[in-house]
């Protein structure tokens, strides 16, 4: 009898352990925000990958983004490497709401409404590179001062 109490006693704990690891592994999942010097280093990154002219660099470093599948693919590297678009699933608005808003995101409020506005679901079959840029044409037309505000250093 005693054993088997140990055994229960051991089960429980054992169950408690596992929910904390799963608790520990979805608050670390959470988005972290990144700064300047993270799109800086993304973009150079991107730049190098897809072997991008200096005229299309030039044009980026003015948030200029012309509709051209080198532009379109330069900007699905930069918005995957920040977290926030994926091939498969699109974009994630909780992650962009959480980098426009510094993380102090109220996923139920405008701005969220707005962001998820600006995204598809991909319903036209794009490739992701088309997917990626027609969500950020629409977010750096709609937010462009969000954006660049949530890159600047916090005061």
């Amino acid at each position: 009898m005693l054993d088997r109490r140990a055994e229960h006693t051991q089960g429980i704990k054992m169950k408690y352990l596992v929910a904390i690891c799963m608790l520990i592994g979805l608050v670390s999942s959470e988005y972290v925000i990144k700064n300047k010097e993270d799109m800086l280093s993304y973009r150079e990154a991107c730049v190098k990958e897809l072997k991008i002219p200096n005229e299309l660099v030039e044009q980026y470093q003015k948030w200029v983004y012309p509709n051209d599948a080198q532009t379109q693919c330069y900007l699905k590297c930069v918005f995957t490497k920040f977290g926030l678009f994926d091939n498969q699933s699109g974009y994630n608005v909780e992650n962009i709401h959480t980098q426009l808003s510094r993380g102090h995101a109220n996923h139920d409020d405008v701005l969220h409404g707005q962001i998820e506005a600006c995204l598809d679901k991909n319903e036209q079959g794009s490739n992701a590179c088309e997917w990626a840029y027609r969500g950020a044409d629409c977010l750096l037309k709609n937010h462009l001062k969000l954006v660049q505000q949530s890159l600047a250093p916090k005061s």
